[in-house]
């Protein structure tokens, strides 16, 4: 793979190095004055000049055929894209180094699927899962490289490169790679991804498909947080810990890794097409995919004050394994009045577990005659096979927009049932509302269900109910007063994890053993019923060169004993107060300016490192202070440039504010990136 990448990075650089052009096309508003180099040179004879591609030619085509064009700007959105998710983190607040976990500041909503998910879920934030992958079209060879430092002693890179070999062809490659040591000691972090998709269209477009395979490794080294005295001396901000790598934390060897891997396979025959003459469309329609993942958990000694009693002290691995296939097969119709309807039988195996089987066990009267009683037995595997039906339905007609997804399983042990449903109207250019339902009856993660650990307390099995989620949602987007998200949801037979005290051995003074406890995070399904209220707002305001961007959420969740089972911020901003203009003869576009975040406090999710997930806490509330970053960004050609101070509050106060129980929030960081596309 090492060698695999060196070449793929030889050839981007080396085809980059040919030419590079304008893209043409629409009118771009950060668009600068160039001069084509060639014209400089000295010709024999006159030589037309070849015409660019439009930018419109330039197709992204996502996992559901919907398909947009590559865009170039730069402006406040690709600002707020430009980190390690590559994605607005407007929800999200991060852990102290790049590629660690992040703090959630708004439950995130998972994607429907008819078996249970896996575990690890702080870990499947950077991952990507198959409808995250897009295809492409493209008239010449496009390539992508992003670029952007990290926390000590790292670099982050995601290098992307896409070629249609011929009109009805199209290859892409990427690869991206992170390493962060981190300021703290054992909080390396480490990934890779790499992504490789194949599109061919028959020329006559009746039959198409579209093939990728994934290969993914976030790798963590883990020290469970600060605590005791170095938590304090933190907290105190004591000048002696100015060097984080002075401090101690809870434990120096142990660490965690999410792979996976994936083959992906959606191809469609079109029975019959849409002509001048024809107005349906029927085809066929096939997806496959296969997936495999595995969680590993290492550590050289087992830290039984963090995790309880350990069957082993020394070095251990806990590994869990996951692979499944899914099969869907079935029908499409279109109509140019009546929309377009589709139908699928989808058949889907699992396999997750682990290769033992675990008898839990108790002594009664230890200090007489000691009997060994059985109190339950872990199984090692969770398997089997669904059937579902699955079906979609969209359609637009005049400003209308009229869409829905079911999905329902027919057989197996998981009745997983999917409904959505969405109605709007778009109004010009310049107001569009949406109105949507969603109901969600599906297991839960793999995790909360079957459970293996060195760790005594972190083994279990359990037989919960389907979480049901019943959510009803509007949007209003009217460009020139407000962008507007609402949402009510009504959640029933939730599932998460809590924490509860538990005895470990500890050696005394004395030499002799004593009892003390550690909290350790368990998996609970509760019968009360939440309600949770958000509502979000977006809108810039513009004078001459200045531009104010404010984004605003509100959020109530509400429920019996609501703080020991779902607690979110109630407010959460951010405001970009920014000037922006075109600079040295027009040839550079400069953005300049600072993002402003807030949120009030609340009983922020602990993290806990054994199963990468967050746990529900009541005691210790985070937030009520300021996150500023200062910016300036630059646009040149079709490079995005990005300078950024992170967290520059820190400037003026030292840093003494947690992310979470034990976890220091990010320092003072100058950070520099870009986004660089060449056209060849």
């Amino acid at each position: 793979m090492k060698q695999f990448s060196l070449l793929f990075f030889i050839i981007v650089f080396s085809l980059a190095g040919k030419a590079q052009v304008n893209s043409g096309g629409t009118a771009d508003p950060n668009s600068v004055n160039e001069e084509d180099s060639s014209s400089k040179r000295k010709f024999s004879g006159p030589k037309e000049k070849k015409k660019k591609p439009p930018i419109e030619l330039y197709k992204i085509i996502s996992a559901e055929r919907d398909t947009t064009y590559l865009d170039t700007t730069l402006s406040i959105q690709k600002d707020y894209k430009f980190n390690y998710l590559r994605k607005d983190d407007f929800e999200f607040v991060p852990f102290p180094n790049v590629g660690s976990p992040y703090v959630q500041l708004a439950k995130q909503e998972k994607y429907f699927e008819v078996m249970p998910h896996f575990g690890a879920r702080t870990r499947h934030l950077a991952y990507l899962e198959a409808k995250d992958i897009n295809y492409y079209s493209v008239p010449t060879p496009l390539t992508d490289l992003y670029y952007k430092t990290a926390v000590d002693q790292g670099q982050q890179l995601d290098a992307f490169l896409t070629v249609n070999t011929s009109p009805n062809v199209n290859f892409s490659i990427a690869y991206k790679g992170i390493r962060s040591l981190g300021d703290y000691i054992n909080s390396l972090t480490s990934t890779r991804a790499f992504r490789s998709t194949l599109s061919y269209t028959m020329p006559n477009k009746r039959y198409t498909t579209n093939f990728h395979f994934a290969d993914q490794s976030i790798f963590n080294e883990e020290n469970g947080g600060l605590s005791g005295q170095d938590l304090l001396q933190f907290l105190e901000a004591n000048e002696n810990f100015d060097n984080r790598s002075s401090f101690d934390p809870s434990f120096i060897s142990g660490g965690n890794e999410l792979e996976g891997k994936r083959l992906y396979l959606d191809h469609e025959y079109r029975i019959f097409m849409k002509d001048t003459l024809q107005t349906n469309e029927l085809s066929v329609r096939h997806k496959l995919e296969y997936t495999t993942k595995q969680y590993t958990f290492t550590q050289e000694n087992a830290t039984e004050a963090i995790f309880g009693e350990a069957e082993n002290t020394g070095s251990f691995r806990d590994k869990t394994e996951l692979e499944y296939l899914t099969n869907q097969l079935g029908l499409q119709y279109s109509n140019d009045y009546l929309g377009e309807l589709s139908f699928f039988v989808k058949y889907s195996s699992y396999n997750y577990g682990y290769d033992k089987v675990i008898i839990q066990s108790r002594l009664e009267n230890e200090d007489t005659n000691p009997i060994v009683i059985n109190t339950g037995v872990i199984e090692d595997r969770l398997s089997g096979d669904v059937l579902s039906f699955v079906a979609h339905y969209k359609n637009k007609y005049k400003g209308f927009l009229l869409e829905g997804d079911a999905q329902s399983t027919i057989s197996g042990e998981y009745e997983n049932q999917y409904f959505f449903g969405q109605a709007g109207y778009q109004y010009k250019d310049d107001i569009s509302v949406k109105f949507g339902y969603r109901l969600a009856s599906e297991a839960p993660n793999y995790n909360y269900l079957l459970n293996q650990s060195n760790f005594i307390e972190y083994n279990w099995q359990n037989d919960f109910k389907n979480v049901i989620t019943n959510t009803f949602s509007a949007n209003i987007d009217a460009k020139k007063i407000a962008n507007l998200e609402g949402s009510y949801s009504i959640i029933s037979d939730y599932t998460y994890f809590g924490r509860r005290e538990v005895p470990f051995p500890s050696t005394s003074i004395g030499g002799s053993l004593v009892e003390e406890t550690t909290s350790v995070s368990t998996p609970i399904q509760t019968s009360t019923v939440i309600n949770l209220f958000k509502l979000k707002a977006f809108r810039e305001f513009k004078f001459k060169n200045f531009r104010l961007a404010n984004t605003i959420l509100f959020q109530q969740a509400i429920g019996n004993d609501i703080e020991q089972i779902y607690n979110v911020p109630q407010f959460v901003t951010r405001n970009s107060l920014y000037y922006q203009n075109k600079i040295f003869k027009r040839a550079m576009f400069v953005q300049i300016g600072l993002n402003f975040k807030y949120f009030t406090s609340y009983f922020t999710d602990g993290y806990d490192p054994l199963i990468a997930e967050n746990y529900v806490q009541s005691t210790q509330k985070f937030g009520d202070h300021p996150m500023v970053d200062v910016f300036l960004n630059a646009k040149v050609r079709q490079t995005r440039i990005f300078f950024k101070l992170e967290n520059a509050q820190h400037l003026l106060k030292k840093n003494t504010e947690l992310v979470a129980p034990g976890f220091p929030s990010r320092d003072f960081l100058i950070r520099f990136g870009l986004v660089w596309n060449f056209f060849l």
